[in-house]
């Protein structure tokens, strides 16, 4: 089995939120795994990979998307900031810049 990479950051959204397939044990609100590809389901306590990625199995109109009051902005976990995602620089940005 390949060894699992660790995560440097995480959606501020839980995976529900973006249609993310739940675990097979029918809990339908994981939570994200410490691994990248991966969630957690705290009553199985194990990490897995979902069968579905929800909005990210497609295109993602992004647009659209914060209509329907999605986000994509992340934490980075190894700074523990906030980051924003700037959809017209198409880049992720700190929300408090560094000073």
């Amino acid at each position: 089995m390949p060894e699992k990479t660790k995560r440097t950051w995480v959606y501020i959204q839980k995976p529900s939120d973006y249609e993310i397939s739940g675990c097979t044990c029918g809990n339908n609100d994981p939570q994200w795994s410490e691994f990248v590809g991966h969630l957690w389901c705290e009553p199985c306590q194990k990490d897995f990979i979902p069968t579905r990625n929800g909005v990210f199995d497609g295109p993602i109109p992004s647009e659209a998307a914060a209509i329907l009051g999605m986000s994509f902005d992340r934490i980075n976990l190894e700074t523990n900031q906030v980051e924003h995602y700037d959809r017209s620089a198409g880049k992720y940005v700190p929300t408090i810049p560094k000073i």
